[in-house]
């Protein structure tokens, strides 16, 4: 597995282009802002066939460039249904009017906790993680170790809960039952801010430690 990743749009969102370099089939994971260009340009340097676009969850920085990227790589968009509104809808759903648009993504595919979702030789277990969204995801690949948790958990702090939506009862309750039961070695990419390890998190951050 390689992961490429690309910080892109006003609040330095991540995306995460996945690739089985056996087969070249590619995931990607959320869809920041003006981030189509680069990863055209990574899809045709590599010759990768992506065959699904996962989204975390449906903030406005992560979906931005979503509805060019389905249309780019012609790939189902994968999302939690109690999420979808803000896809549906997105520029009803923005907390503060944005000076550019964002197109609305109408056709997808809902996924629910313990969902597989299979790439190549890669397999993607999907987490049902609320309390960042109403339907915030994370996805985890067993075999490599590595979990794409969106906004749900940063390296040595948790995703925001004052936007609608949000829960802090409810993220602490997910992070605990859902990644912290994961192996200290599974490496946690994020939706903003450096990697790091179910591992450093269990003792590092200040929320559960």
């Amino acid at each position: 597995m390689q992961i490429i990743q690309i910080e892109a749009g006003p609040v330095a969102t991540i995306g995460y282009l996945v690739l089985d370099s056996k087969s070249k089939s590619a995931v990607i994971i959320d869809a920041p802002f003006e981030s189509t260009a680069y990863f055209e340009s990574v899809i045709t340097e590599k010759e990768l066939m992506v065959e699904a676009i996962l989204l975390t969850h449906t903030h406005w920085d992560h979906i931005a460039d979503c509805s060019r990227l389905a249309e780019l790589t012609k790939a189902p968009v994968f999302v939690n249904s109690n999420d979808f509104h803000r896809l549906n809808n997105p520029m009803e759903h923005t907390i503060f009017p944005l000076p550019f648009k964002i197109e609305a993504v109408t056709e997808v595919n809902f996924v629910h906790d313990i969902d597989k979702i299979k790439v190549g030789s890669l397999e993607f277990e999907v987490l049902f993680t609320p309390g960042h969204t109403e339907g915030g995801i994370c996805f985890v690949e067993h075999n490599e170790g590595a979990v794409f948790a969106g906004d749900t958990l940063f390296k040595e702090s948790i995703g925001r809960v004052d936007l609608p939506g949000g829960s802090m009862p409810v993220i602490l309750e997910s992070i605990n039952s859902k990644l912290m039961v994961l192996p200290d070695n599974y490496v946690v990419y994020s939706g903003h801010g450096p990697s790091t390890t179910i591992g450093w998190e269990r003792v590092h951050n200040p929320f559960f430690s």
